[in-house]
């Protein structure tokens, strides 16, 4: 078992925020390969200068958030082992996740391949899901606006504890768009016991690393560049009227 990493040495691959070491519930302590991040790293900043030399566009957008996902999805198979989270829990289903426009787009994209029952049931459960956002931003004065990140803040602890789940959770408590879920499903790792991911416990200590924060800035970034739109918003909010995702 390691000691505590001085957090303050700049050669430190990103670990975790708020532990002590990486280990997990069960005492284990997680082996992350330095080379895993750092190489995640140089690839996010690879992207980041492809993206200034790409034609705007939608679909350039598209490719980039894909190529943004397969790089978070490279860190999150080498922690996978050490972490609580399993298929079939979807414990982290059930929070406020924001997404980009672009994520949105590529969400968009999957409905549309989806078939008409499926797509029925899908659209049911988001207006359902809109309709608690709004009415939880409105017992603010002003209302919460969902556009912003105080906004989210201010109605994400109460949307949590509705435990309503995502729209696109199966009765198999599998995620229906897994391949194109967004990137905050994608990073949400729990060192902890999974009893600490239910609403009234908690909260769960969450695996950070630098790959994750990068990643997200840059999803953000591509989503104003691309699709010419810089809110983040919860999942359902993009489906809905005058807030149709773009693209």
């Amino acid at each position: 078992m390691t000691t505590l990493p001085d957090f303050n040495d700049p050669s430190l691959p990103t670990i975790v925020v708020g532990h002590p070491a990486i280990i997990n519930f069960r005492g284990e302590e997680v082996p992350v390969t330095s080379g895993l991040l750092e190489e995640a790293i140089a690839d996010l900043d690879r992207l980041e200068s492809e993206m200034e030399k790409e034609e705007i566009s939608v679909d350039a957008g598209k490719r980039l958030l894909r190529q943004v996902y397969e790089i978070v999805d490279r860190v999150g198979e080498g922690v996978a082992p050490g972490m609580s989270c399993h298929s079939g829990c979807s414990a982290c289903c059930r929070v406020m996740v924001a997404t980009t426009s672009g994520e949105a787009a590529l969400i968009g994209d999957r409905m549309e391949k989806s078939g008409l029952e499926k797509q029925a049931v899908w659209k049911t459960e988001i207006k359902k899901r809109n309709v608690l956002l709004e009415n939880l931003a409105r017992r603010h004065t002003p209302p919460s606006d969902l556009t912003t990140f105080e906004g989210l803040v201010e109605t994400c602890e109460m949307y949590e504890r509705q435990n309503q789940p995502c729209p696109f959770l199966g009765t198999d408590r599998l995620c229906q768009i897994y391949e194109d879920r967004p990137l905050l499903c994608r990073i949400c790792w729990v060192l902890t016991d999974p009893a600490d991911c239910l609403p009234e416990a908690g909260p769960p200590v969450k695996f950070r690393t630098r790959v994750f924060e990068k990643a997200h800035a840059l999803c953000g970034r591509i989503s104003r560049h691309h699709f010419g739109d810089h809110r983040v918003s919860p999942i359902p909010f993009w489906f809905q009227g005058d807030n149709e995702r773009v693209g």
